[in-house]
């Protein structure tokens, strides 16, 4: 038994020596700025959720990432068998938080009561397939010039060379459920751990953390949702058109099926841009996987040296 069972993926928290730099660069990929705070910048998606990205000032790196408590007594009963505090927010957004550490030494914190937003609509036309058009006498025409805003965070996978130990973490302490594992070849090291969040019945994405081999500690990427398979497209030429470094796709992965393209930030850390995943209940079955089989795409050009190693402290 885990000690709770948390809910999605919250937001990512990084600190930058130039919050205005990467701050243009999230708002070119597609996010929105909802607060500020000093010298630090709070980022959100469309979907009714304050904030998904936080940005400080301060050397390059990762500090850590949050994910939402089903409930204030979870927190409570977190804290009771961690050790550590129930605390107020002190930022925009606010709630209460048990911040974690995992075992690689991020921040993991388990937030409840967030103040919860409006959601953002945004204007998309229907695709017409099949025999029944859902776009009758009205001609496609997409948004040009700007990013397509996207919808939230999705996942966050993790560089690290304890991929065993970080997935038993977050399994035996926010409750997480494996939804493929991934071996070198049968009966050698683990490669990663496809882990989604345990609400019952209710369909959720294949993964929301992913823990992936590397002999180096750090973000390997963190995932946003985009609007639809247009947005991913029209999105990936906009970037292009930006200059900004492009590092894997378009093409769609065999576990978790998402249709990806794959951005590096002028920090060098990678974003993706995704949609159409796998959606699991919790009473899916674990896939077991050799790596030449679990970590290939269904169509697209296989994964870049430098998207496999491109992992940021």
């Amino acid at each position: 038994m885990s000690i709770i069972k948390c809910n999605e993926l919250l937001y990512i928290r990084r600190s930058v020596p130039d919050v205005s730099k990467i701050e243009a660069f999230l708002v070119d990929f597609g996010l929105i700025p909802a607060a500020r705070q000093g010298s630090s910048v709070y980022l959100r998606g469309t979907d009714p959720v304050h904030h998904c990205y936080i940005l400080e000032e301060g050397p390059a790196r990762l500090l850590g990432f949050a994910f939402a408590a089903k409930s204030e007594a979870d927190l409570h009963t977190l804290a009771k068998a961690t050790g550590c505090a129930v605390e107020a927010i002190d930022e925009p957004g606010g709630g209460q938080r048990v911040c974690l550490q995992e075992p690689n030494g991020y921040a993991v914190d388990i937030v409840f009561g967030m103040a919860t937003p409006a959601a953002i609509a945004v204007a998309r036309q229907p695709v017409n397939t099949g025999s029944e058009p859902l776009r009758r006498r009205e001609l496609l025409r997409l948004p040009r010039g700007k990013a397509t805003p996207l919808k939230r965070i999705a996942h966050v996978v993790l560089g690290t060379p304890k991929v065993a130990e970080t997935a038993a973490w977050f399994r035996d302490t926010l409750g997480m459920l494996p939804s493929d594992e991934v071996f070198r070849a049968t009966g050698e090291a683990q490669i990663a751990s496809f882990l989604r969040v345990d609400k019952g019945d209710e369909y959720v994405d294949h993964h929301a953390f992913l823990p992936m081999r590397s002999d180096d500690v750090g973000l390997q990427h963190v995932s946003f949702e985009s609007q639809d398979i247009d947005a991913v497209m029209a999105d990936h030429h906009f970037l292009q058109s930006l200059g900004y470094e492009h590092l894997w796709g378009i093409g769609r992965h065999l576990l978790g099926s998402q249709l990806f393209d794959y951005w590096n930030d002028p920090l060098g850390y990678a974003h993706e841009h995704w949609a159409d995943s796998d959606r699991l209940s919790a009473s899916a079955p674990t896939g077991v996987w050799e790596a030449k089989e679990g970590m290939v795409t269904q169509w697209g050009e296989p994964a870049t040296e430098r998207f496999r190693h491109n992992v940021k402290p």
